[in-house]
């Protein structure tokens, strides 16, 4: 299926990508049981889901009625995991094995609301939407991306949550950093030869030192801005030694 609307999509991560979600980095509790790529397997290999979630979120249960996960969590430019082009979290949610416990929230980033297969305790594969007037779940929500956070997952140039971004800047070209206030101070980075569908965030410990300024983006950042001048948007290509990419979306092609 297709991914629906893009045009709120394009004020925040793909409208910064192309000049070139809030809970940042929020602490997950951790969950009390895991499921694997096969149900009562004690072999389980890739990306471990968990089945219980604590009570920072809507417990959305799968029934596993049109599984498609692949735990190897492979990022393509049509999905993550085996989990391509969902239209609806519906579709999202049955993707995933039997009894994977995910969590709702309407709010992740000023219009957008998250739904999220989580592992550890952690966010690992989300999916996203435009959140107007969403209070709790509901199957028929359309989606707009997936997102990428467990370090699992990766594209098939080796890119995922943990690379660094010299091993990005290897796979996909130069980067390009860049935020605006008028999307709230959002850092985004881009890549000469990154595909299309992909759109990136970094973080770094020197970036999370730095002392504010309208030159310092808010929240997780990884692009070094001394000296940047700029208006509302700013723009380096240069990033911290310690940069490393966090989270990466993935909006298939309409």
């Amino acid at each position: 299926m297709k991914i629906g609307t893009m045009a709120a999509l394009s004020a925040a991560a793909v409208a910064l990508a192309a000049c070139a979600g809030e809970a940042e980095h929020a602490e997950e509790p951790e969950s009390t049981t895991d499921i694997g790529e096969a149900n009562g397997n004690d072999e389980v290999s890739g990306l471990v889901l968990d089945t219980e979630i604590a009570a920072d979120a809507e417990l959305v249960r799968s029934e596993g009625s049109a599984v498609s996960f692949d735990s190897d969590c492979i990022i393509t430019e049509d999905g993550i995991a085996g989990i391509d082009g969902p239209g609806t979290l519906r579709d999202f949610v049955e993707a995933f094995p039997a009894d994977t416990a995910l969590g709702f929230q309407p709010v992740y980033m000023v219009d957008f609301g998250s739904i999220c297969a989580r592992s550890g305790g952690e966010n690992a594969i989300c999916a996203f939407y435009e959140s107007y007037d969403v209070e709790s779940y509901d199957g028929a929500i359309e989606i707009i991306a997936l997102g990428a956070y467990s370090d699992q997952c990766r594209t098939a140039e080796g890119v995922g949550p943990g690379t660094s971004i010299v091993d990005a800047v290897d796979a996909y070209g130069d980067p390009r950093f860049g935020f605006s206030w008028e999307n709230e101070g959002r850092e985004y980075v881009s890549f000469a030869e990154s595909p299309q569908a992909y759109s990136f965030r970094a973080e770094s410990d020197i970036g999370a030192n730095e002392q504010g300024g309208d030159a310092i983006p808010s929240g997780p950042h990884g692009g070094d801005y001394a000296g940047v001048v700029g208006d509302s948007y700013f723009e380096t290509n240069t990033a911290h030694s310690d940069a490393s990419i966090w989270e990466i979306w993935v909006t298939p092609s309409l």
